[in-house]
């Protein structure tokens, strides 16, 4: 009999991330699945060797974290779905806490833990949708009320949570079906608990469990592809759920949220030299832009497809 629960990891050459994951999950009564995107730093291998009751899933080729977790649950059965990124790492008994209670809530699609960063700082996982009315909250206060929702030490219901650890009932996602495959990367996990609301499920933070997130140290890389992937699909959401107005309000009050963020963080700087990350108000502004004009250059979907194509040339030269 298959466990109830599959845990859905995609890997793409981070071994180093990677291992510490797997060994937090030792013990737990789990499918754990990898799904391997192509690595070429020994993952696979390392893997195999160190964690023989992990089932690799090697894939030829690198795809989106939709694509990814939806080729997972098609290859599985458990009746749960632990979505958990490469860098997450559970505390003892977090796995535990997200399936007892989502046994006790059985109109819990989704539950999301509390993320914490390697310093302990909690880091924001859930907030509400992201509606031309919550965009003008979000620039009002600068998204420093009434947007976020994993606060507090008491479950609570949220309008979605972030896929980077996200239990999922496979129940529920049967009755509205996996992730958008459209969406390449982020938003895909707002958009199936948008879907998931809308047919009377539920999604829930519960900061009883608590799972380390090291995506600080990953953001850093790729910056400008990382923004316009980010505002690639912040605007297929918008314009998949709100009505073409909508969407262009709520593009430019999120716009105007970030640029009055950029703006803050410059004058604070002049002020206090060194005291503010330099980068800071700059990103902020190339996320202005980006929600006002659209993404701006290439993304990650085209990063991973330029490297597509490099390694499928290489894999077709003779040896």
């Amino acid at each position: 009999m298959a466990p109830d629960l599959t845990v859905s990891i995609v890997n793409a050459s981070r071994r180093d991330t990677l291992l510490p994951l797997l060994a937090s999950l030792e013990g737990e009564k789990a499918d754990v699945i990898v799904l391997d995107n192509a690595s070429d730093d020994g993952s696979v291998d390392a893997v195999r060797e160190r964690f023989p009751g992990v089932r690799v899933l090697e894939q030829s080729f690198r795809a989106g974290f939709g694509a990814n977790h939806n080729r997972v649950i098609r290859e599985t059965e458990g009746r749960y779905v632990l979505l958990l990124s490469h860098d997450a790492e559970p505390k003892p008994g977090a796995v535990r806490t997200l399936v007892a209670f989502a046994e006790a809530h059985p109109r819990a699609a989704a539950v999301a833990p509390r993320l914490r960063y390697p310093d302990g700082r909690v880091q924001a996982s859930a907030w509400r949708f992201p509606t031309p009315a919550v965009a003008a909250l979000g620039t009002l206060t600068l998204a420093r009320a009434g947007v976020v929702q994993s606060r507090g030490e008491a479950p609570r219901r949220v309008d979605w949570a972030m896929g980077a650890a996200l239990l999922l009932r496979r129940e529920a996602l049967d009755d509205v079906g996996l992730f958008d495959e459209r969406y390449f990367m982020y938003s895909e996990e707002t958009d199936l608990c948008l879907r998931l609301a809308r047919a009377g499920w539920e999604t829930w933070f519960v900061p009883a469990a608590v799972v380390v997130h090291h995506d600080s140290s990953l953001r850093a890389e790729l910056p400008r592809e990382r923004i316009a992937e980010e505002w690639r699909s912040r605007h297929r959401y918008w314009r998949t759920h709100h009505s073409a107005a909508g969407a262009r309000v709520a593009a430019a009050l999120t716009g105007a949220q970030y640029a009055a963020r950029g703006g803050i963080a410059a004058a604070l700087r002049r002020a206090r030299p060194g005291a503010y990350d330099p980068s800071f108000p700059a990103r902020m502004r190339l996320h202005a832009r980006s929600a006002w004009r659209g993404p701006q250059g290439p993304g990650l979907r085209e990063r991973v497809d330029e490297w597509n194509r490099a390694h499928a040339a290489r894999e077709s030269e003779p040896a």
